[in-house]
């Protein structure tokens, strides 16, 4: 069981945590190596009140990418996703971001990725609706098509494309959100999906929860994992997989990344491969009395309807 120190209870019941996205001009295979050497240009210009979390990346064959996070009001506690089209070679810092898409519910980790068909797809966190579905961009909107799982509380959904099958890395939050890491597999998107045979694959809280895509570094493939032993969202840990199959799973820590010093020094739980650079998360905590106050009256009109 994780133990939060005092000072960690402390700051959660009298602050919030505000996150942003900050971009790294470095691969994701030289971080693996060096770590990260260089300043994070951070975003600038958020909206009052919102925080940025959960960048990531849809790379086309022509050079153009689309950006996704996650954006969220403090005041409505509500994620919703946000995106950003880059031309090819366009830097990334100028951009301003857009709604892509709003549910009832929160959305987080957005996870663009294309099909066997070469479709670009997206799936996204959405725990309280209990299910990872597939969305579509349709014109100008995206729409969903597709469910891969019903009914589980499903956080950071992470697919993987392999040789062979598409694999998926995802935490529960009803079974150790931050702590057990479980792995299923598939031969077609569609499914249907097989629990690995040694789920949990990981159970430990400063490796387990999905913390972006995984990638190759050389031969090796990578997977990035938040360490949340101290606080949610402490640090990443980037994981070289040595074996995945149906029936094994094997992975070893190669590089740990601290929070990056500066605006958000305090967490450090998203790392996006996005060609030459790198697109990563920080943290820091703000006491703020009306958010405080924001929150004190969200947990009572829970506790008013749960009544």
């Amino acid at each position: 069981m994780r133990r939060l120190g005092i000072h960690e209870r402390i700051r959660r019941r009298i602050c919030h945590e505000m996150w942003n996205v900050g971009v790294v001009n470095q691969s994701a295979a030289d971080i693996v190596t060096r770590g990260i050497v260089g300043p994070v240009r951070w975003f600038s210009g958020l909206p009052s009140h919102t925080i940025f979390a959960d960048p990531s990346c849809l790379q086309y064959p022509d050079g153009r990418r689309t950006i996704f996070l996650e954006a969220m009001d403090l005041r409505g506690g509500r994620g919703e996703i946000w995106s950003a089209d880059l031309a090819p070679d366009e830097d990334a810092m100028p951009v301003s971001f857009k709604l892509a898409l709003r549910a009832p519910y929160h959305l987080s980790y957005p996870f663009p990725f294309f099909d066997d068909a070469g479709r670009p797809l997206l799936t996204l966190e959405s725990w309280q609706a209990a299910k990872v579905t597939i969305w579509q961009r349709s014109r100008v909107q995206w729409q969903q098509i597709s469910t891969i799982m019903d009914d589980r509380p499903v956080l950071d959904p992470t697919l993987w494309r392999g040789s062979d099958k598409w694999w998926l890395f995802c935490t529960f939050h009803d079974d150790g959100a931050d702590s057990r890491l479980h792995v299923f597999f598939a031969d077609r998107l569609d499914g249907p999906w097989t629990s690995h045979p040694r789920n949990p694959v990981i159970e430990d809280f400063g490796a387990a929860r999905p913390a972006g895509p995984l990638f190759m570094a050389g031969d090796r493939l990578i997977r990035p994992a938040q360490d949340c032993s101290r606080t949610y969202g402490g640090a990443v840990v980037l994981n070289a997989v040595r074996r995945i199959t149906t029936e094994e799973y094997v992975e070893v820590p190669v590089r740990r990344l601290e929070p990056q010093p500066g605006l958000y020094p305090r967490g450090l739980h998203t790392f996006c491969p996005a060609g030459g650079v790198t697109f990563i998360d920080g943290k820091t905590w703000r006491f703020d009395p009306l958010e405080l106050s924001c929150r004190i009256h969200r947990k009572i009109s829970a506790i008013a309807r749960r009544a």
